[in-house]
């Protein structure tokens, strides 16, 4: 089988079951496969493939006709400039977050680097936090209930060169952040007014937003994902609900300025303000969209 061939089956075999971009599927397969780039496909369309390379493209392709997401096929993603590893274990970062990254990177460059945290909470691959150390000299603190998101996203801080950076957590939500502030009054009673030696912290949490019945009509690729990086409850909400029930409830022990970003799904800005107006009545506000022009992510200050 030659390579044109190879690609001309694989097309027409991934039409056949809806997948939306065959051929551009089927190129970066064999791409993975031969160690080449797309590019270098179209101009040697007639050389034969050997047996084992042929053999490794048909299975690639039986796993994608059955919708498996080409992330988790070809075992990495590419987010913010850079390529992540990703497993079953995590959910695979989506070009919309970076929406969340770029206002994260924004509020943070106007911060003091000395006197500002930045956690991210729901970690997973560690996209968010490996891209957040990476861009800054900051450190990040990434938290997530799953050890073996953890483990991935300790890879990708390898692979990145941010290791030092960050300090993964696990737990839920804010837990391993309360603690942190809980010794920190303790310990440093002289500095309660600003929680000594930080004044400011930002959070990002990229957290499960999908309703209950969002979760049964989902496209086929996304059934594959995590269900703990997805369901959260009637209205989407659950996840979000703690994490502000947490903020509010340990605010006192927390920096004097808190910025917290959080990713949602397009409808569920009005849902998402009250959820927050509900624990923080005064706090600012503010909506952003996604390249796609979707409301994405929410901005408060508190």
């Amino acid at each position: 089988m030659t390579i044109i061939e190879a690609l001309q089956w694989a097309n027409n075999k991934l039409k056949k079951v809806g997948v939306d971009s065959p051929m551009l599927d089927a190129e970066l397969l064999l791409s993975e496969i031969l160690g080449v780039s797309k590019a270098w496909l179209f101009s040697h369309f007639n050389d034969p493939l050997k047996i084992h390379q042929e053999e490794q493209f048909h299975l690639m392709v039986e796993r994608r006709a059955a919708r498996e997401p080409m992330g988790y096929i070809l075992g990495k993603k590419d987010f913010y400039k850079r390529t992540f590893m990703v497993n079953p274990f995590v959910l695979i970062p989506r070009p919309a977050t970076e929406t969340l990254v770029e206002k994260a990177l924004n509020i943070a460059g106007g911060s003091n680097l000395e006197r500002t945290l930045l956690i991210d909470i729901g970690t997973g691959s560690g996209a968010i936090a490996v891209t957040l150390a990476a861009e800054t000299d900051f450190h990040v603190i990434a938290i997530d209930i799953d050890q073996k998101a953890l483990s991935v996203a300790k890879q990708n801080a390898e692979m990145h060169g941010v290791t030092n950076q960050i300090d993964f957590q696990h737990g839920n939500l804010l837990e391993p952040i309360i603690r942190l502030f809980t010794t920190l009054r303790r310990t440093n009673e002289q500095h309660v007014s600003s929680i000594y030696p930080f004044d400011t912290l930002i959070i990002t949490a990229n957290l499960p937003y999908l309703k209950d019945e969002q979760m049964e009509k989902l496209q086929p690729e996304v059934t594959f994902e995590p269900t703990l990086a997805l369901e959260a409850g009637p209205d989407g909400m659950d996840a979000y609900h703690e994490l502000f029930k947490q903020l509010k409830t340990h605010r006192r022990i927390l920096p004097r300025t808190i910025h917290v970003l959080i990713e949602i799904d397009p409808d569920q800005d009005a849902r998402a303000m009250r959820v927050i107006h509900h624990h923080f009545p005064a706090a600012n506000l503010e909506t952003l969209k996604d390249l796609q022009g979707n409301k994405r992510v929410i901005v408060v200050k508190c």
